[in-house]
């Protein structure tokens, strides 16, 4: 089963060019998947009812959300999609599997007045916060004026951006396309302030924690559970991920055209982008109702 996984994931990363963060998750879950079949299952036993058993045991007792399970479905739809195209099984166990449709919900927007609000809680945010308040401060308003991933973000590196024609290179993004994004004026200051404080440069990385290393992702969710917090918006259930919905939630109201928000966003669907539209008819109606 093991070789199997590994020929699978040589496939998705040579072939499909998938990212390293897919092929890392891709990895991590099926290893889940085969530690729960027993490693030295036949690969051809592997049965509908079992796969169906597995996703029944995530659920419940990995206690995973609906998103989650739909995710684990397609990852383990795609590997025996694998073996059967390359006729490793005869018969492929999860073809009448279906992913559940995912729910469509209003995306969770941070509002410009609660943007600026966390801003500026940062600049007299406690000493212990104040250390590295320029970087957490950069973190942040790199969020929001980009709209990028959180993944995007934890992967920049200083060569990434251009100080001198002031644009944001994002590489390995998803769609497996480079995307390129103007940096606003208030990026450029934080990132010259930035840059002056670490000098010389001993790390490649754009933002590093206190190890001198790279920034993990459990540090970042810290960093901004604590600004948050800090800013009295631990409550309002915010992510990374709701500053990518009010850059691209903003840019709608501004009058952009959605082709160019798709392009700033690196969705490869325009189906992707248009909820933000559908977001915004939402809000029509709660203006008409002000009347």
């Amino acid at each position: 089963m093991k070789m199997y996984i590994n020929n699978f994931l040589s496939y998705l990363k040579v072939e499909k060019l998938s990212s390293p963060l897919t092929i890392n998750n891709y990895q991590k879950e099926l290893k889940k998947f085969v530690d729960y079949m027993d490693n030295n299952i036949n690969i051809h036993k592997i049965t509908t009812s079992s796969i169906r058993q597995y996703f029944y045991y995530a659920k419940e007792k990995r206690n995973l959300s609906q998103s989650s399970i739909s995710k684990i479905i397609a990852i383990i739809k795609s590997f025996f999609n694998y073996l059967e195209t390359e006729e490793i099984i005869a018969k492929n166990p999860t073809r009448i599997i279906r992913v559940p449709k995912k729910i469509s919900r209003a995306p969770k927007v941070i509002s410009k007045y609660e943007i600026d609000l966390l801003l500026n809680s940062i600049n007299f945010s406690p000493a212990r916060c104040r250390k590295n308040y320029i970087r957490d401060k950069l973190l942040i308003s790199m969020l929001y004026y980009t709209g990028i991933r959180r993944s995007e973000l934890l992967s920049l590196n200083w060569d990434n951006i251009d100080l001198g024609k002031n644009y944001l290179t994002i590489k390995s993004g998803k769609g497996k396309k480079d995307r390129i994004i103007p940096l606003h004026k208030n990026l450029t200051q934080l990132l010259d302030k930035y840059l002056s404080l670490r000098l010389p440069l001993k790390c490649n990385a754009l933002f590093t924690g206190e190890n001198g290393k790279r920034l993990c992702k459990c540090s970042f969710t810290n960093i901004l559970k604590m600004h948050l917090k800090i800013a009295g918006l631990a409550k309002k259930g915010y992510s990374a991920h709701s500053f990518r919905h009010s850059f691209a939630t903003q840019l709608i109201e501004n009058g952009v055209d959605i082709f160019k928000v798709q392009k700033l966003l690196g969705h490869s669907c325009l189906d992707t982008t248009r909820v933000y539209i559908n977001f915004n008819n939402s809000n029509l109606v709660k203006a008409i109702s002000t009347l």
